[in-house]
């Protein structure tokens, strides 16, 4: 291998080392000064991965990301009692076992199955976050995102919750970093939204 390629390569490697090191000591340092508790340095590069290691933006992704957990009761998870348990069996919502075709997870959320009367927007969003948060271990996931599907193929008026959709939609565009965010019928075979959520187009 010809000596000087195999320079620059390692080069470019250290590089991109010394940036991730250091942005990761910023982005800690940061959270240490707000007064907050310490977070581990697995969950200080997801946090700069979604921003492209700006260490403000990063920062400020976490803060919102908190606020969020600490607003709606997101903060304690038992996914083997009740109800948490009752709503992670109806599937409504999903991460499918396949990505789409630039590497993003993908999940859905089934409208149909979704009866407000019959849950809590806690009880709900508890099992929404608690799958992301494990989705989000990937570091695939953390590199290339996720489509978020808002399937409302069969919903009735009795699947409708306007303002749980809308705790939906601004959760994941203040504390997630999408690919984009679709609301969809397949039986009309139509779009009926399709939306870029990103809280910063520069975020991809």
């Amino acid at each position: 291998m010809d000596p000087e390629f195999l320079f620059k390569v390692e080069t470019t490697f250290f590089r991109k080392l010394i940036k991730v090191l250091r942005a990761t000591k910023a982005f800690l340092d940061a959270v240490r000064e707000s007064g907050a508790p310490c977070v581990s340095r697995a969950t200080a590069i997801k946090f700069l991965l979604a921003r492209k290691f700006d260490v403000a933006r990063a920062h400020a992704l976490w803060r919102q990301h908190e606020a969020t957990r600490r607003r709606e009761g997101l903060n304690k998870f038992e996914p083997f009692e009740d109800p948490l348990k009752s709503e992670l069996e109806t599937e409504k919502f999903t991460i499918l076992p396949t990505r789409d075709a630039t590497g993003a997870a993908i999940a859905v959320f089934t409208a149909n199955k979704h009866f407000p009367t019959q849950t809590t927007h806690q009880t709900t969003l508890q099992g929404l976050v608690y799958q992301l948060d494990v989705a989000l271990q990937s570091a695939d996931t953390q590199r290339a995102g996720l489509v978020f599907i808002y399937d409302m193929t069969d919903s009735k008026y009795a699947n409708f919750d306007y303002e749980l959709s809308q705790k939906i939609l601004t959760m994941l565009k203040e504390n997630y970093a999408l690919v984009l965010f679709l609301a969809c019928d397949r039986n009309s075979q139509q779009y009926l939204n399709l939306a870029c959520i990103q809280s910063d187009s520069s975020t991809k």
